[in-house]
């Protein structure tokens, strides 16, 4: 399982030219589901990633996390994070979850998130999405379970 997270003062989601949800202050996580993943990487990347210091309490250093500060968390399934780029020109995918799989686990991964008090939204699964997003810092993380 990958997550690429990148802390944002605002973003948004546009299917099929209509706004599908937005956040303000908070984070983005794209995650990928890989073909050996379980419920129990899910719930291993969902505690990382909420307890992980982020995200700038008062000094403007890195030092609260979304469980303490409570921010927005927009969730995004991207399987591209599984890209193998090594060899060739052309990314191969062989480690992405199958679709019907992943969505089970992409599914139970913002179930966990849901579960805390901080506003979550996600994408459409599947969807081509246009997603903007204003990266502050720029702070981005790439977690791997």
């Amino acid at each position: 399982m990958f997550a690429t997270v990148q802390k944002v003062s605002s973003a948004s989601i546009i299917v099929n030219g209509e706004l599908h949800t937005s956040i303000n202050k908070g984070v983005v996580i794209f995650v990928c589901i890989e073909a050996s993943d379980s419920s129990k990487e899910i719930i291993k990347m969902k505690d990382k990633i909420y307890t992980f210091k982020i995200l700038e309490e008062d000094s403007n250093i890195m030092s609260a996390s979304l469980k303490k500060l409570e921010e927005d968390i927009m969730i995004v399934s991207q399987y591209t994070l599984a890209a193998i780029t090594t060899k060739g020109t052309r990314a191969s995918f062989h480690k992405s979850a199958k679709p019907q799989d992943a969505k089970l686990l992409y599914d139970g991964f913002v179930r966990e998130f849901r579960k805390e008090k901080n506003m979550v939204v996600e994408g459409v699964f599947g969807e081509h999405m246009d997603i903007n997003l204003v990266n502050t810092g720029p702070i981005t993380f790439n977690f791997k379970v």
